[in-house]
């Protein structure tokens, strides 16, 4: 299924407050407020107070909270009435689903319902979001991955058309670990933090560059400028990749691509990640150096 495949449409704002969304697919979708009025008048006048499985996303301006539940009214009615201490004033919820009751919706096999909660929560870490609940990828079935690969794609399409992302996930094996996830990994792993910030660290007494990349057909980008430029045509400090296993990367070993010293002078130095079946490659323009032993996860 493509997005050429895939239609959208939303209903603008109506009286009651309550945007309505849909793909020409499956998926449907309501943005209402934080208001026990919205959600009974969804409830009484569109879901006949049926139970209808549905992922939804909590929004505190850039904190979100994404939640499943087999019946989103009483969910979303518990979330105003008490809500949870980790996103206390949320102000409106998007609720997820495919517009069917539980004896019909995909959205009923909560294996199914959690696997696309997972999903979602990474898509949005992805995209920036100050994400406080946590998920759980699941062990799928044939026909359960089927529903989910098909789910993904539009919900992929949809949020991008709500304008809630920009930035899909990489390929498996490559998505990025976030800053507050990639600190406790790396203490877990018994590294001594002394400095910790978006961009840099001291990680068991040597500086280290943090870079996610930037993806470039297939492979990803780190441009070394500045200081870390510097640093790195000495051979002092370290790259740190917060993707395929988190990738920890000696100066010394990348500067052993870069055999042209007058290189230095420009004002920037781009290198590439290429992650293979088995194998991590960096490679600066025709040169490169099989890195995969630096990775901290196997």
């Amino acid at each position: 299924m493509s997005e050429q495949t895939i239609g959208y449409i939303q209903v603008p704002k109506n009286s009651n407050g309550i945007t309505r969304s849909k793909t020409t697919v499956l998926l449907r979708a309501w943005l209402l407020d934080r208001s026990l009025k919205q959600l009974e008048k969804i409830n009484r006048n569109e879901w006949g107070k049926l139970e209808f499985p549905s992922i939804y996303v909590l929004f505190e301006k850039n904190k979100v909270y994404v939640g499943e539940a087999k019946c989103v009214y009483s969910r979303t009615k518990t979330h105003i009435n008490s809500p949870d201490q980790k996103i206390k004033k949320w102000e409106h919820i998007l609720i997820i689903n495919d517009g069917r009751p539980a004896t019909q919706s995909d959205f009923n096999d909560i294996v199914v319902r959690r696997d696309l909660e997972d999903y979602v929560i990474k898509l949005f870490k992805q995209n920036n979001y100050r994400v406080v609940s946590q998920g759980s990828g699941q062990q799928l079935t044939s026909i359960q991955k089927t529903a989910v690969d098909g789910l993904i794609k539009e919900l992929n399409f949809f949020l991008k058309k709500e304008n809630l992302i920009t930035k899909l996930l990489p390929d498996k094996g490559q998505e990025q670990v976030h800053r507050d996830d990639l600190k406790k990994l790396l203490e877990k792993m018994g590294k001594r933090i002394k400095r910790w910030s978006a961009n840099e660290a001291i990680i068991d007494g040597v500086k280290a560059f943090i870079r996610p990349g930037s993806p470039k057909k297939n492979r990803w980008q780190i441009t070394f400028r500045d200081e870390f430029k510097d640093m790195l045509e000495k051979g002092e400090g370290v790259l740190l990749v917060p993707r395929g296993g988190i990738l920890f990367i000696p100066f010394k070993e990348i500067r052993n691509v870069i055999t042209d010293s007058s290189k230095f002078k420009q004002k920037t130095i781009d290198v590439y990640i290429e992650f293979k079946d088995d194998s991590i490659d960096l490679v600066y323009t025709t040169n490169k150096i099989d890195v995969t032993e630096f990775r901290l996860i196997k």
